[in-house]
């Protein structure tokens, strides 16, 4: 992933964090997709290219927190096999947590994540392949979801399959139910997870 692109996603970023639409915080502790406004929209489309995807969610605690992480799990056949990618805040005292978080996925021909929150950023060097025989299907957190200590949240999954299973991604709509549970992923060659915890 060439610097051009990490410095045009970070501007992007910083675009969203202080100019987005505001949504009115319903849960005391939550995770949630940030909604972008339509302007926003048009330059996320015009700075993507072929086989990218881009999520960006907003975090807000009222409790007071240690740490927050948000990393990639790779998933073969229901094992875990690598976590190549992610970030981890950790502060030395308890406070309240309020952020913003954008994932940047590439495949090219290898996946890599780029996660950028509130400035700090990784990408993983080594790019994750998969067989490209395999069909795709992919869903992200569709709404707010409570935070909770030391609890996992599943941001987005990714799920590969042969062809004729084409029409699994009905199945994955309650992102929850997999955090914690890779037995339920066990049928599938492949899965990537997205994932996020909240310490105290």
């Amino acid at each position: 992933m060439n610097a051009l692109l990490k410095t045009l996603f970070t501007i992007l970023l910083v675009g969203c964090m202080f100019g987005c639409s505001n949504r009115i915080v319903s849960l005391k502790d939550e995770i949630a997709p940030k909604e972008l406004t339509d302007d926003q929209k048009e330059i996320v489309e015009l700075l993507l290219i072929n086989k990218q995807e881009i999520l960006f969610f907003d975090y807000k605690t009222q409790e007071p927190y240690k740490s927050a992480e948000f990393w990639v799990e790779i998933y073969q056949e229901g094992v875990l096999v690598s976590r190549p990618a992610g970030l981890h805040r950790v502060s030395n005292e308890f406070e309240e947590l309020n952020g913003n978080l954008a994932v940047l996925i590439t495949q090219n021909p290898g996946f890599q994540w780029l996660f950028n929150m509130n400035g700090a950023s990784h990408v993983n060097s080594v790019p994750i392949f998969v067989d490209d025989s395999l069909a795709r299907g992919y869903v992200p957190l569709g709404g707010p979801i409570a935070i909770q200590d030391g609890k996992e949240i599943v941001l987005y999954i990714s799920v590969f399959s042969f062809p004729k299973e084409g029409a699994m991604l009905a199945m994955y709509s309650d992102l929850q139910r997999y955090a914690g549970h890779p037995e339920l992923i066990k049928d599938y060659p492949y899965v990537h997870l997205i994932k996020c915890k909240f310490s105290k």
